[in-house]
């Protein structure tokens, strides 16, 4: 083969991997011309996020992570933000866990920024159908249950289930419902550890090509609703993956004050949450009353 073929080939190669790794900050950019212009340094943020929000089959957050992904070194970051916090969105607070029914669909974006000072770039919501399904599309679950568990019946499960105790293998309803139940007396602490517990175990079963995961997050149609295409969540999930499967990511849980208990509670943030957001994501951080 001549020299030229080679060099065009190497030229290619390398406008392919940029393409696929920098779209989703290409799309969420600030509206300036793309085509590329010479430059010393990369505008692309150090650390892209993505806010996913897992619902019940009240259509309430109940889950909601706020993932980074950082690329040199590569890692993720999993942030954990407990569904009673209040945010600010425009003129109005409101729990973080009732955002997706707000009319604003960048209600839930809009109230981490305000209120967590995280840089929010894209947001995933998946309803229970949605999130079940993408249990089904890693092949389920299995958790371990040091007691039995009662399902409830809801929507098209016209019986109640009963998992456990020892380990269990969850499809994908089983898995939705175990995630988000309320359990007698639980705190919502606990029940964000559930949705956090088959969360992780989601994103280490995900496909580990851009192809399958395309097919994927296509598979989920309406029922998943996010702010940018699927193509730019390809290259970011993929990156999500990878990460999880070889240990370079960190969990961690966004501590608040509860200021109402209840089925539906609301809390503010501790007086530790800043800090704790600073250091896991120190190159997404916004200017806001809570990051200074």
């Amino acid at each position: 083969m001549s020299m030229p073929w080679r060099v065009l080939i190497t030229i290619l190669g390398a406008l392919a991997i940029v393409l696929g790794f920098g779209a989703l900050s290409l799309v969420l950019g600030d509206g300036s011309d793309p085509t590329p212009t010479p430059s010393p340094t990369s505008t692309r943020p150090a650390e892209r996020t993505l806010l996913l929000q897992i619902l019940d089959e009240q259509d309430y957050a109940l889950g909601n992570f706020v993932l980074g992904v950082e690329q040199d070194p590569d890692s993720t970051t999993l942030l954990a933000i407990p569904a009673s916090l209040l945010v600010g969105v425009e003129d109005d607070t409101m729990t973080l866990g009732m955002t997706p029914a707000s009319p604003d669909t960048l209600a839930a974006i809009k109230g981490v920024e305000s209120t967590v000072g995280i840089r929010i770039d894209a947001a995933l919501s998946l309803d229970r159908l949605a999130f079940a399904g993408l249990i089904d599309a890693v092949d389920g679950v299995w958790v371990e249950l040091p007691d039995a568990v009662v399902l409830p019946e809801i929507g098209e499960v016209d019986q109640t289930r009963i998992l456990g105790p020892g380990w269990v293998k969850l499809d994908g309803l089983a898995a939705a419902d175990y995630a988000v139940l309320r359990l007698p007396e639980e705190d919502e602490s606990a029940r964000l550890a559930r949705v956090q517990k088959v969360l992780q175990l989601a994103l280490d079963g995900l496909p580990p090509n851009a192809e399958r995961m395309r097919q994927l997050l296509t598979s989920l149609g309406s029922l998943a609703q996010s702010t940018v295409p699927t193509e730019d969540l390809v290259p970011f999930l993929l990156q999500v993956r990878w990460d999880v499967n070889f240990g370079d990511s960190r969990y961690a849980v966004l501590p608040v004050e509860v200021i109402r208990s209840g089925v539906r509670p609301a809390s503010v943030l501790a007086p530790e949450a800043p800090a704790l957001v600073a250091e896991l994501f120190p190159d997404a951080l916004i200017e806001s009353d809570v990051t200074g």
